[in-house]
């Protein structure tokens, strides 16, 4: 899994933060650093705290008070981002945020698909990417599917973390529900050096280590150094997975410049052994069905940000950068040989075997870049900006015939299923053009946001084994956006605010469905492509109303989503596997409902409460392909409007408290449910759900000294046994006429046990 990174585009990074970096400030070009702070840039929200600004766009370090934002404001708090040591992003944001929702179909926490309002940004090839995730402002769903690998984000580097909901145009593709957007840290604000150590159940062995300071002649340059290293052996039979993330940040801060340039780095290993017959699951909850499901990540991932004032509330801003991943992945599966294919094939009998190596090898690449200007009136902001994102990617894929053994993984034979190579490069670009005006009306008691995007999309499919999965797509579209925040009271350090937007966002097919959309030749997940029929882009129109305030210890909001999804893309089952199958576009899906969130504190203690009620649905009549399903009727399903979608709960609660006991003792605990969901092939909804979802978390920091504190956890602590993921399958294949339960599912993890030792002098 070695790779050689490209050493002259390094070297072309380093010479241009080099090149970018001025000589010390003279007088002169202080002049202007007695001007005003530019509208919305003041650093103190509405509830009588310092609290930072959220940005409007990837490129916006400006940003806004979170008080004129026209849509629900979640933001990691620092405290959380401090205590969450190495749990990965995926299992901080479920616990932090409201309506997030974890989903391992793989069965792996360290490959979770994270659901937002009905939304999805997953690892997965082939899930429905719903959801825009941003690291430093550069979009970070991968090339060749639009997966976010979650190991990649670097959470231990994080400064801030926001999740923006609904279908943010300024945010580009794939915001269909929301943009998560990670900042990491710089020099000038972590002067500072931390190391975690971690140890805990089934094997877990971890360690984090951050540090960073400023120098030069007024501190105006800064450094930023940081990794992580994970083992675990998992608590599911065989699998272990390591990770290995590492993080180096040079920057500059002028009276009229700012620099960053970054490089990120990442060597994991991950086996999450996917989903489980409920029969093989009451003999033991840590059994899997067939095994392994490997993937290896490895990233190169340098960028380079300039921001600069030229002139009187006047900032360019632009932006650069490099993303080399290289993904390989090792599948077991059952196989069931077919007699008819042994005409074409020689004298191969595929009946001799009953298991296949899925092995594939994804090179992907990409290079962007994006520039933006924002400057200043008398009532607010103004913002407009284009970006080119390029990408190439080259797919390599085989299966190897093999035998199963007693504990259902493989022995190759060496032989190669015949057909089975695939060889596809896909080339994409993604030109954006983007506009924001952002002002205050009424006295600054009514402030206005209008945007919109123009997003032109190209796809190119060379077959590199013949012609057949050749194609040539493009797409494009415009999105708008329109918002308001109305203050209805303020007083003091107090306020009521109403808040409402309407807004749309765009997806384009990715390379993996254009390449799988026949139902007349369904391909096996992630790994087979067919030719391509083509798919339509997805289009979703949002709608947010809501009210927000509270005061010093207090701060609540309340609001109605509704989202609908032009031409979705799902993924139809359509044979004996729980990964077979193929693309299609439906008319309408929606997503609607109500959150409510609730966050106070009283003396030495902080708590917060949230509930989110979601209706995710069809909205038309459909005709399913579902073999596997027990009620299908010639292997097929009818679909009707308003059946809910699979994988998705309808209503969520969360609710933690903290308390500080003495001055050196914090003690905290954390509820988090999550209500029923259909399992994946039941789309019409008429088989018995995947059961609800409970879990409580209970944690204590000891300050042991004045550098050194003792994190414990228990998690899981009743040890409830529950399942986050459901889909069908034929287990009798592997298993035997024993068992004729269709329901495959993923099982939680138990209770576990966690200790951190964490050290900040």
């Amino acid at each position: 899994m070695a790779r050689r990174y490209g050493g002259s585009r390094l070297s072309l990074l380093v010479a241009l933060w080099l090149a970018a970096t001025p000589a010390l400030p003279t007088e002169q070009d202080g002049a202007e650093a007695d001007r005003e702070p530019p509208h919305g840039a003041a650093s103190h929200g509405t509830f009588g705290e310092e609290i930072d600004v959220i940005g409007l766009a990837p490129l916006d370090h400006l940003g806004e008070s979170p008080d004129h934002v026209p849509w629900t404001v979640h933001r990691v708090a620092q405290e959380a981002l401090d205590l969450s040591a190495v749990s990965g992003v995926g299992a901080l944001l479920e616990a932090e945020l409201p309506g997030v929702h974890l989903s391992t179909a793989q069965g792996s926490a360290l490959q979770s698909d994270v659901l937002y309002r009905g939304f999805g940004a997953s690892p997965l090839l082939g899930a429905n990417q719903g959801l825009s995730v941003y690291e430093d402002g550069v979009r970070v769903n991968e090339v060749f599917g639009d997966v976010v690998a979650w190991d990649l984000v670097p959470t231990f580097a994080a400064e801030h973390v926001e999740l923006l909901p609904g279908a943010n145009p300024m945010f580009g593709l794939n915001t269909l529900g929301g943009a998560l957007a990670l900042n990491t840290r710089s020099g000038f604000d972590s002067e500072r050096f931390d190391l975690t150590l971690e140890a805990g159940s089934f094997g877990r062995r971890a360690g984090e280590v951050g540090a960073g300071g400023a120098f030069g002649p007024n501190d105006e340059y800064g450094w930023f150094v940081g990794g992580r290293s994970f083992e675990e052996d998992g608590w599911r039979d065989f699998s272990p997975s390591s990770m290995r993330q590492a993080l180096a940040k040079l920057s500059h801060r002028g009276e009229r410049e700012r620099i960053d340039f970054a490089v990120g780095v990442a060597d994991n290993d991950l086996i999450g052994n996917g989903v489980t017959p409920v029969e093989l699951l009451e003999v033991d909850r840590a059994e899997v069905f067939t095994h392994p499901d490997q993937t290896w990540n490895e990233l190169f991932f340098p960028r380079l940000r300039i921001g600069r004032t030229i002139g009187p509330g006047l900032e360019l801003e632009a932006q650069i950068y490099l993303r080399a991943n290289d993904v390989a992945t090792y599948n077991a599966d059952a196989f069931e040989g077919d007699d008819d294919d042994d005409d074409h094939h020689g004298d191969d009998d595929l009946d001799d075997f009953d298991a296949v190596n899925n092995q594939s090898r994804t090179e992907q690449e990409g290079l962007g870049a994006s520039i933006q200007i924002s400057g200043l009136t008398g009532s607010g902001r103004w913002l407009a900006g284009a970006s080119w994102d390029g990408g190439r990617a080259d797919f390599a894929f085989e299966t190897e015939l093999a035998s199963l053994t007693d504990s259902r993984t493989t022995i190759g034979s060496g032989m190669l299923l015949p057909g089975s190579e695939v060889g596809l490069r896909a080339d994409t670009g993604h030109a954006g053009l983007w506009a924001l005006r952002h002002w205050t009306t009424a006295g600054d008691r009514l402030t206005w946001t209008l945007q919109a995007r123009y997003n032109d999309s190209r796809i190119e499919l060379n077959d590199r084994l013949g012609t057949a999965l050749d194609g040539d797509h493009g797409f494009s579209r415009l999105v708008p956006s329109a918002g308001f925040v109305r203050e209805l009271r303020g007083t003091g350090n107090s306020s009521t605010l109403l808040f409402g937007n309407v807004s749309q966002s765009s997806r384009v097919p990715t390379p993996v469905e254009l390449t799988c959309a026949d139902p007349d030749d369904p391909c096996r997940l992630p790994n087979a492509f067919v030719a391509d029929p083509p798919l339509d882009q997805v289009v979703t129109t949002s709608a947010e109303l809501g009210f927000r305030g509270g005061g010093r210890s207090l701060r609540w909001s309340a609001a109605l989503f509704h989202s609908d999804s032009r031409d979705d893309i799902i993924f139809v089952s359509s044979g004996a596997g729980t990964s077979a199958g193929y693309f299609t576009n439906v008319d309408t899906t929606r997503r609607q409902g109500l959150e409510l969130w609730l966050r106070g504190s009283h003396g030495r203690l902080n708590w917060d409460a949230s509930c989110t009620l979601l209706d995710a649905t069809f909205q038309d009549r459909l005709t399913l392909s579902s073999p596997p399903h027990p009620l299908a009727e010639d292997g097929e399903i009818e679909v009707d409007p308003g059946d809910f979608l699979p994988g998705v709960p309808r209503r969520q609660f969360r609710a933690g408290a903290d308390v500080r006991i003495g001055d050196r003792v914090l003690l905290g605990a954390r509820l988090l449910g999550d209500s029923t969901r259909y399992l994946r092939g039941d789309e019409a909804n008429l088989l018995e759900p995947v059961g609800s979802a409970w879990r409580g978390d209970v944690w204590t920091r000891i300050e042991l000294t004045s550098s050194l504190d003792l994190d414990l956890e228990v998690s899981n602590v009743t040890d409830r046994e529950y399942a986050t993921f459901g889909a069908l399958g034929e287990p009798d294949e592997v298993l035997g006429d024993g068992y004729e339960d269709p329901r495959f599912l993923s099982p939680a993890e138990p209770r576990a046990f966690r200790a951190s030792l964490r050290f900040r002098p």
